[in-house]
């Protein structure tokens, strides 16, 4: 009788008369950490408030068995199975509390709900799918503040985001979203990068963790660069300037209002679309002269100039047809793509014969009294300023604080606000531009808010109808973007140097052994003894084999990785039974891994599963990686290549290894190109440092990913996660295998590890 009462006092339990609590268990205040006091004498619905249950479920409405999450004295979640049962009468029940146990529970919380997990923004871990906040860590409540969502007592409720989160969040599985705009109750938005993990548990129980990264100010700048971009081409628009817009091919995209009407003069008749000319057809179109008369090879017109990289100020070009000769100046600037490759140009074609413009500036003074560029207008005497709009105005203002009104700027110098060393030079330019009848481009480098911006200014001089000059235009354009691709070409530059000297030391390696068994085999025959070399001559030829398809990689992996990152590199999908395909590659190595003591095992639940997939370029994948697992393991080790179906649009293949591990610092860097993460000097791990990069972006073509977890001297798994889709029409294609043997692929991947 005294174990049995011990093993129900031992059991969480909790005895009420009328939904009042009169008697606790100890095993209930172990569960709980509450003490008695906490406890006896509190209602049932006391009670739910305390272990923050009430949001689930009213406990006193319990009739059989129950499971639903509380939260003991530490506020750590507990998953519970709760029972009730009936006493003397009614009135009169006890209930029962078991914890129910789940490793992946406390995983996710051990792992995922401190501040240390996500440094740059804020996690939350809620039960899924009723969505019970279980844990979050100390920056969630900042970034529910700024949602402008009520952020006491937090725990075991339900989330109150806005319903495009919270349609997110109910999808139920592994995602990044991008930019998810959420507003309060005032319409105010902000906006929100949102990492969702699904973390399967027991019983059919899942875990969903979701971090939050406020990317508000980035969205906020994107649009008023949207905004000052739409401003900016209305500026353009109506210049009484050509300005064209050319992409690499000499084609062009863009051509002004006054940049058509000239062009529709000189254009043959049949071309129907002014934005179908190319440079090839301008060329065509009218002769162009330079100064001195001679006419100008295509290749030294300004578009093909600013396309070879050129920065053209003033460039002096005479254009004859049928029509009255004209003569413009041209200013042109190169544009760059992401690389720093030159990707088109801008160029801008000002009319310089004597003409009247007062009117048509007159017109862009109206429109540019809105936009976001500096504009101004002063005497070329004195200098006095008679105009300057809005968006110059607020700048100057932030940047002199003693100016209060236009008043204390109209009528001073212009040069009083427009603070630059070269003042004296940049006037005696001014004055030649106004000799010349030309517009003069002034590039201008200041600092605000301690940040270093850059601009170029146009001076126009305006002259009147008895060609004097009225007043001198200045129109302020942002090129900051400009300097950021001048760094972006010399990181280009630098990336180029890198290949090359990774690349000499590659090619010397395998260079250095053909060439060595060349002479060894002049040896051999020098001597006659070939036959009583026959060994060597064998181990030598094996050598240079191998070698030559070391060689073949190098120069394959240096070829594709430059035609992804140029933009060229193209599938060849078809569908493909994937859990086949996974199983002929890994009995294709079986060779490698027995020589080196190594088991390798393919698990999968999946019997057939297609897919569309370039067979060629995913078996590379999957051969590097496998690679690298061998190169990294020592005898006696085992390689498992796992194939799962994450929901029902993802495959993921993972390649686990127990060999040296990678250090957590590197995990970050390990997918950059040549990063050879080598531990130990010997030849097992050779390599080039492109594999992986190479490997990754393959991937990336077909709309996956490749990701590490690992740890050091335990091994690593690398994750390939595919979508699951197929084609139309594109049923297995088998003339791969016509093409290329396996075999000969595995050798390639696997020439940088010997036997």
């Amino acid at each position: 009788m005294k174990k049995e009462i011990e093993k129900l006092s031992k059991n969480a339990h909790i005895h009420t008369n009328d939904n009042f609590i009169y008697r606790v268990s100890e095993g209930f205040l172990q569960l709980t950490g509450y003490e008695d006091c906490d406890l006896i004498g509190k209602s049932l619905m006391d009670l739910g408030i305390l272990l923050k249950s009430e949001h689930q479920i009213a406990i006193q409405d319990i009739k059989n068995v129950s499971y639903f999450y509380i939260f003991n004295s530490t506020n750590l979640p507990l998953e519970v199975k709760v029972s009730s049962d009936v006493l003397g009468n009614e009135e009169d029940k006890v209930y029962f509390f078991e914890k129910m146990e789940d490793a992946a529970l406390q995983f996710t919380l051990d792992h995922f709900g401190n501040t240390e997990t996500n440094k740059n923004g804020s996690v939350a871990i809620f039960s899924y799918p009723d969505c019970v906040l279980l844990k979050h860590d100390d920056n969630y409540i900042h970034t529910l503040s700024l949602m402008d969502i009520i952020s006491d007592n937090l725990i075991g409720k339900h989330p109150s985001f806005s319903n495009n989160i919270l349609d997110l969040m109910n999808q139920g599985i592994s995602f990044h979203e991008f930019e998810v705009e959420s507003k309060d109750c005032n319409g105010i938005a902000t906006y929100w990068d949102i990492n969702l993990k699904m973390i399967s548990g027991n019983r059919n129980k899942k875990y969903l963790v979701t971090s939050f990264y406020d990317v508000t100010d980035r969205v906020r700048e994107k649009k008023f660069i949207e905004k000052q971009k739409s401003e900016m081409e209305l500026v353009v628009e109506n210049m009484s300037d050509v300005v064209i817009v050319i992409d690499k091919d000499g084609k062009y995209t863009y051509i002004n209002k006054v940049g058509r009407q000239a062009l529709s003069q000189y254009i043959p008749k049949y071309i129907s679309d002014i934005k179908s000319v190319t440079s090839e057809m301008a060329y065509g179109a009218f002769e162009m002269s330079d100064t001195h008369g001679e006419r100008l090879k295509f290749e030294n017109i300004s578009d093909q100039r600013v396309l070879r990289g050129e920065k053209l100020t003033n460039h002096t070009i005479i254009g004859s047809s049928e029509l009255p000769t004209t003569y413009f100046v041209c200013d042109g600037t190169p544009i760059y793509d992401e690389y720093g490759n030159t990707d088109g140009g801008i160029l801008i074609y000002k009319n310089i014969e004597n003409s009247y413009k007062v009117e048509e500036y007159k017109a862009l003074q109206e429109n540019v009294e809105g936009i976001s560029s500096y504009y101004a207008s002063f005497s070329h005497i004195d200098f006095k300023i008679n105009y300057i709009n809005e968006y110059a105005f607020q700048n100057i203002i932030e940047e002199l604080p003693h100016i209060n009104s236009e008043l204390d700027i109209i009528g001073k110098s212009f040069f009083n606000i427009y603070r630059t060393e070269d003042v004296e030079e940049l006037i005696k330019d001014i004055n030649k531009s106004i000799e010349c009848h030309s517009s003069y481009l002034h590039k201008h480098e200041f600092i605000r808010n301690g940040k270093t911006e850059y601009t170029k200014t146009i001076f126009q001089p305006i002259f009147n109808e008895n060609n004097e000059v009225e007043k001198i235009i200045a129109l302020g354009i942002d090129i900051s973007d400009e300097e950021i691709a001048y760094k972006a070409m010399e990181k280009l530059l630098k990336a180029q140097e890198e290949i090359f000297i990774n690349t000499s030391h590659e090619f010397k390696t395998p260079l250095s052994v053909i060439f060595g068994g060349a002479q060894l085999l002049n040896l051999y025959l020098d001597g006659d003894s070939l036959e009583d070399s026959r060994n060597d001559i064998i181990n030598i030829n094996e050598m240079t084999i191998r070698n030559c398809y070391r060689l073949t990689k190098l120069i394959n992996n240096i070829l594709d990785i430059s035609k992804i990152e140029s933009g060229v590199y193209e599938l060849n999908l078809a569908n493909y039974n994937i859990v086949d395909v996974v199983d002929d590659i890994v009995h294709s190595v079986l060779e490698y891994t027995k020589s080196k003591g190594i088991n390798i095992i393919f698990d999968t639940d999946i019997d057939e599963l297609y897919m569309a997939v370039d067979l060629y370029k995913f078996e590379r994948i999957l051969l590097n990686l496998i690679s690298n697992a061998i190169k990294f393991s020592t005898a006696g080790e085992v390689i498992v290549i796992k194939l799962v179906q994450i929901g029902n649009n993802t495959v993921g293949i993972s390649v686990t290894d127990e060999g040296i591990g990678i250090e957590q610092k590197n995990l970050e860097v390990i997918f950059n190109k040549f990063i050879q993460l080598n531990r130990n000097l010997n030849r097992i791990s050779e390599g080039t440092g492109i594999g992986l990069p190479l490997a990754k972006s393959m991937a990336e073509l077909h709309g996956g990913s490749i990701s590490v977890e690992s740890t050091l001297d335990k091994g690593s798994t690398f994750t390939i996660e595919l979508p699951v889709k197929t084609i139309d029409g594109q049923n297995e294609d088998n003339s791969f295998n016509k093409i290329i043997d396996r075999v000969d692929v595995v050798k390639y991947e696997f020439s940088d590890i010997y036997l």
